[in-house]
């Protein structure tokens, strides 16, 4: 059998950008020699890797499009382990490439030793994923993803507590909180983040646009000036809070933006009496108004 070596790597790298490089472009990039490199395209063919060569003035090598890749060569241990994280992919509700995942690990079993797939059909009785069943349905994740990865503005019909909204975003990036799919959109309001279950509608529009990455955005965010908010919490609080809050099992305070007071008076009222606010007083009041309007329901 024919292994990849590190350099092989290193050009299927470089062909994957989508251009065509010389075999002397190549060489320059690896350090290997010309002749090197002509053999290692041989050997990447060989192993079923698309290599498309031009000869002449202005050819050179590059990889097809939309392209069938060869099977990956892993130990027992990671093949087991890629197809449990294809099983586990399949729990999620409107993944972007719609139905595809349903197949996915059917093909990939199909692919194995008997004895592997055979492990794998007895793991299937044993490792399961009780996850919510009764996650909305988001239609719109695959148009949300394609706008996304184009960096194209989207006009966005949305429901909001207040009724239908229609805005333009700039879908700079998705998240998946929850089995719930989230959009982050930047607009004149700054980043905001809409659950893409809540979207009635979606156009794309021809206008691109340019942002830095979600990660770096989200980190910029985590960077803004906060009130602190410290908390006495038994301990059926933390655990009823334990997806609000970070790190609840070992704090008792946190650094929260000033704007995401009422979202949080709003988490902390389903803990009950688990838990007290004793800063700042801003998150007291609102925890105050909230338990008098639940009062009134109920007295």
């Amino acid at each position: 059998m024919v292994y990849l070596k590190k350099r092989h790597l290193q050009l299927i790298r470089l062909l994957n950008r989508g251009r065509r490089f010389t075999a002397v472009e190549l060489a320059t990039e690896t350090g290997a020699s010309v002749r090197t490199i002509q053999r290692d395209m041989f050997t990447l063919e060989e192993l079923g890797y698309p290599i498309w060569s031009v000869p002449g003035t202005g050819g050179g090598y590059e990889m097809l499009p939309n392209r069938l890749l060869p099977p990956l060569q892993l130990r027992e241990q990671e093949a087991v382990a890629l197809y449990l994280t294809l099983k586990w992919m399949e729990q999620i509700p409107d993944v972007p490439f719609g139905d595809m995942r349903d197949t996915l690990s059917d093909w990939y079993v199909n692919e194995l030793p008997h004895d592997l797939e055979m492990k794998i059909a007895r793991l299937e009785k044993n490792i399961l994923w009780l996850g919510n069943k009764t996650v909305p349905p988001a239609p719109f994740t695959k148009d949300v993803y394609e706008a996304v990865e184009r960096k194209r503005k989207v006009e966005m019909t949305y429901a909001t507590t207040k009724g239908q909204r229609t805005f333009t975003i700039e879908p700079v990036g998705m998240a998946l909180l929850n089995f719930k799919w989230y959009v982050f959109g930047l607009s004149d309001y700054g980043l905001r983040q809409y659950r893409i279950d809540r979207v009635e509608a979606l156009r794309l529009l021809d206008k691109t646009f340019e942002a830095d990455d979600l990660a770096t955005l989200l980190e910029a965010i985590d960077e803004r000036t906060g009130v602190t908010v410290r908390l006495n919490i038994t301990p059926l609080g933390r655990r009823l809070l334990e997806d609000v809050l970070p790190d609840i099992a070992e704090k008792n305070e946190w650094d929260v933006p000033e704007a995401e007071l009422p979202f949080l008076s709003r988490q902390l009222l389903a803990a009950g009496a688990e838990v007290e606010v004793v800063a700042p007083i801003e998150l007291r009041e609102m925890m105050r108004d909230q338990t008098e309007r639940l009062w009134d329901l109920y007295r």
